[in-house]
């Protein structure tokens, strides 16, 4: 047996870093964004790079309608409102999850509620009824890590108790459920385009085929030029044209032209993503340490965002913070316990009523007790990156034996 690294022996990955940086940066993206330096570095309406980016998005997921925003955070704010949703209202939302999948409704003094995960970390159709109450007008799905949800048991759920159904896919742009890509069932979708498959270096994306949810979207945050261009000036609504709701959420220029350059090559980030995840897969097929944690493809398919790990303590004889710290040791320095992504349920943004009350310190809130699933999965979830650009092979290569070499290490 290979010595670790830790305990005197080689490192397994002997590759300067940064380890992973996305996208690749090239003559390619270079020149499409000097192009859009001496086009336009301000575009106020869809007629430039912004439109013509947000028709390959919405070609690209399946969907009628897309409108950017700087921020996937930003859209999924959008979407509180477009959606309706106001003071008194509730939203069951995962409890493991990115904090900006609920934070948004929050803010706006929705009230929500928390599901529990599965083994892949997502909400269930029977997680989520558990958390069902007269006042919850809404459901978001987060497709966490890139695993998707079980769209047809939950849209089927939504359908059931009069609910809208909204899917924050930040994790999941190459993502599909029963060969339907995720966001097609919803009422509207978030993909978030910060470091994601498809990126714009910060930025996001909200989806619908619903045209007045277009229209109030654009509101929201395209106000002014782009609204008395593009909505009709029979709308209800029109008169909101000028000032919109009162706030502007653009994408800049450079970041569209980042995601359209992005989006004329999605079918080989695609292919070389899922080269890798299989790779993995298959290379860590019936280790009893770590395996990966990607949904059966007969019905799910992967969104490609990260690798998630799974991590087997009963098969260990070291904890997986350690797994992880003799994995560091072998110098595969990307191997990583997620830190911004966790149970949000106990956050004290959530025990808010009064959404314009005083930031004060105020006593935290208990993790939530009743959701198992969520403690299981987030106690033993890894992460490494997929990455996808010419001369990955010695990354990938190295990390594979990596954590080969300390799951053989570590075995019970």
């Amino acid at each position: 047996m290979s010595i670790l690294a830790a305990h005197g022996g080689p490192p397994t990955v002997d590759v300067p870093g940064p380890h992973y940086q996305w996208p690749t940066v090239d003559a390619d993206l270079e020149r499409a964004v000097i192009d859009q330096t001496r086009r336009s570095l301000s575009d106020r309406d869809a007629s430039g790079v912004i439109g013509e980016f947000e028709q390959a998005f919405a070609a690209f997921v399946g969907a009628t309608y897309a409108v950017s925003f700087a921020t996937g955070t930003a859209a999924i704010h959008a979407m509180s409102r477009v959606a309706g949703l106001r003071p008194g209202d509730a939203v069951i939302a995962p409890a493991y999850t990115f904090l900006a999948t609920a934070t948004p409704f929050a803010f706006e003094g929705i009230q929500v509620c928390f599901a529990d995960a599965d083994e892949y970390g997502n909400v269930t159709a029977d997680t989520l009824a558990a958390q069902l109450h007269p006042n919850v007008r809404a459901v978001i799905v987060t497709h966490i890590w890139g695993n998707p949800c079980n769209m047809t048991s939950i849209a089927a759920f939504c359908r059931e108790h009069d609910l809208l159904l909204l899917e924050d896919c930040s994790h999941a742009h190459f993502a599909a459920w029963d060969r339907q890509h995720v966001g097609s069932l919803a009422d509207m979708a978030v993909y978030s385009t910060n470091q994601k498959a498809i990126t714009t270096g910060e930025g996001g994306v909200l989806t619908m085929n619903d045209h007045r949810y277009r229209d109030l979207a654009l509101l929201f945050g395209h106000y002014n030029k782009r609204c008395q261009t593009e909505i009709d000036p029979d709308a209800d609504y029109y008169p909101f044209a000028y000032t919109g709701m009162g706030l502007k959420h653009r994408m800049h220029p450079l970041a569209a032209a980042i995601g359209l350059h992005q989006l004329q090559r999605a079918g080989q980030i695609e292919q070389r993503r899922r080269q890798i995840l299989d790779r993995l897969t298959t290379g860590l097929a019936g280790n009893p340490v770590i395996t990966t944690a990607v949904v059966p493809t007969d019905r799910g398919r992967h969104g490609l965002y990260v690798i998630g790990l799974q991590f087997n303590a009963a098969n260990a004889t070291v904890a997986r913070n350690e797994f992880v710290k003799l994995c560091l040791a072998e110098g595969a320095i990307e191997v990583d316990v997620p830190g911004s992504t966790h149970d949000i349920s106990a956050e004290p943004l959530f025990a808010r009523t009064d959404p314009h009350a005083p930031y004060r310190r105020v006593t935290t809130t208990p993790a939530n007790p009743d959701l198992p699933g969520v403690r299981r999965f987030q106690d033993s979830f890894i992460k490494i990156p997929i990455w996808g650009y010419p001369g990955d092979d010695p990354l990938v290569d190295g990390y594979l034996a990596t954590l080969i070499k300390v799951s053989a290490a570590v075995a019970a």
